[in-house]
């Protein structure tokens, strides 16, 4: 589960639903930076004027309270993914795990649902099965 999918949920976007529709009575994994990832998501907004300081917080500690399993990332292969598919490094994390531990990802990320999708990695959700050139 990458950050834009936990966004979603924290901040009640439209695909709310479906990330939890999704996830439910699933082992939710994450790369161990995604509390970096997700309080930099925060401060983004905040500086946007999109959340207050207290709303920000309010919204940390609903990202505290999930239940999400932190997994440590090869970042030497992570790295080569990111090379090779010219994404950031903080998303070849999220397909570093996937495709090593032959789980799903759940992600709104195109250049990662391209690169998933790639590496066959399965990416559940609307429209996401069919591989997009």
């Amino acid at each position: 589960m990458d950050a834009s999918a936990i966004m979603a949920v924290i901040l009640n976007e439209s695909n709310r639903g479906a990330v939890i529709a999704l996830t439910e009575n699933a082992t939710l994994l994450s790369p161990e930076v995604i509390s970096f990832e997700i309080g930099n998501a925060f401060i983004s907004l905040y500086k946007r004027k999109k959340l207050t300081e207290e709303e920000l917080l309010a919204a940390f500690r609903l990202y505290a309270a999930m239940p999400i399993r932190n997994i440590k990332v090869d970042i030497e292969k992570a790295l080569k993914i990111a090379c090779k598919y010219k994404i950031y490094a903080y998303d070849a994390y999220y397909l570093e795990i996937a495709h090593r531990l032959k789980i799903p990802l759940l992600t709104f990320n195109l250049p990662m649902k391209k690169a998933g999708l790639d590496m066959k990695i399965k990416i559940p959700g609307k429209n996401t099965e069919k591989r997009q050139e």
